[in-house]
């Protein structure tokens, strides 16, 4: 048996191809093309465990057509012999206004009427806890209702750090009784 025959390799990477359009686009009659027709096909998701091909027809037709792009930062084909390949990838995408990083991993079987994914699994890493500048943001910017989107957490974390250090410095001078302090926000 060969393992990665580029023939091989180029078949799955095409197969790929299509297929992660096809995700992106929400190209549901494509998508199920792809995925073995049987009741022993698998898909588990971020948020579903999916059982056979009917329940990932019926997961597929009822999900969302919003927010599906994603950039793929690693794509791994392997090759089995002529029949069988697995495609692993990772990637990165936007959740609730958060960049998350995903995993995604197919196994691909050539059946007769070609190639078919058998079993699939899609995943999301745990988000990194914040640190603490980005949780008072978070928290902050939750209380007053301003949302900030977290590509801006590092420049306003970045303020926040300079604007802390001007402070202590000024705690060095203390105020007038006649001047009241601002309140001091708690999340």
């Amino acid at each position: 048996m060969q393992i990665n025959d580029p023939a091989v390799i180029a078949e799955l990477t095409r197969c790929h191809e299509i297929y992660e359009r096809a995700l992106v686009e929400n190209d549901v009659d494509t998508l199920d093309g792809f995925f073995w027709d049987s009741p022993r096909a698998i898909r588990l998701g971020v948020a579903e465990n999916l059982h056979g091909a009917d329940e990932i027809r019926a997961f597929r037709k009822a999900r969302p057509s919003i927010n599906l792009d994603r950039e793929i930062t690693r794509l791994d084909i392997l090759a089995i012999g002529d029949s069988a390949g697995i495609v692993n990838l990772e990637f990165m995408r936007p959740v609730n206004g958060v960049e998350r990083h995903g995993r995604q991993t197919q196994f691909w079987f050539r059946f007769p009427e070609g190639w078919r994914i058998a079993s699939a699994h899609v995943s999301l890493m745990p988000v990194k806890p914040l640190a603490p500048q980005a949780a008072y943001l978070q928290a902050a910017s939750a209380e007053i209702g301003l949302p900030i989107d977290a590509g801006y957490f590092a420049g306003v974390t970045e303020d926040l750090t300079r604007i802390a250090a001007i402070a202590e410095f000024l705690k060095q001078f203390p105020l007038r009784p006649s001047i009241a302090a601002a309140p001091v926000f708690k999340p």
